[in-house]
């Protein structure tokens, strides 16, 4: 446990350092940010928001998700999708730098690259096992009206 002492000089020291203003803390925000492929963000400053938001539409006509658990899945597709294009991008330039694929963080990077096709499989599975229900409910409720 600190001492009284320890605590106070930890104070002092903090107040001495570290991003103050709202330009510099905007200025730092993505510091942390590499590749991206662990992004709480789905789009990055320097991505195209329109090429997002039509890969979302296009996603939307071809699953035609019904509620709000089936829109979610098919938004999960997306994000998990334009986040496997980045790190396919990645790779691009990865290779074009000459990256060493036996040493380094590559082998991390491979397996950020095997979750996120996990997930795209992951979701679609689910959306098509609930979307194979509603439509057999909906021709089992057809049957009993006629």
């Amino acid at each position: 446990m600190a001492s009284e002492k320890q605590i106070k000089a930890n104070r002092l020291n903090a107040l001495k350092g570290g991003v103050k203003t709202g330009a510099g803390k905007a200025a730092v925000r993505l510091n942390a940010v590499s590749h991206g492929l662990l992004s709480k963000e789905v789009l990055l400053s320097g991505e195209d928001g329109c090429r997002l938001a039509a890969l979302r539409r296009q996603y939307l006509v071809e699953f035609q998700p019904e509620g709000e658990l089936e829109t979610l899945l098919v938004e999960r597709i997306v994000s998990s999708s334009w986040r496997l294009r980045r790190a396919l991008r990645y790779e691009k330039t990865h290779n074009k730098t000459g990256g060493n694929y036996r040493f380094g963080s590559w082998h991390i990077y491979m397996r950020y690259e095997t979750a996120l096709e996990h997930q795209i499989y992951k979701a679609l599975h689910e959306l098509q096992s609930l979307q194979a229900c509603r439509l057999a409910k909906q021709a089992a409720d057809a049957q009993t009206t006629l």
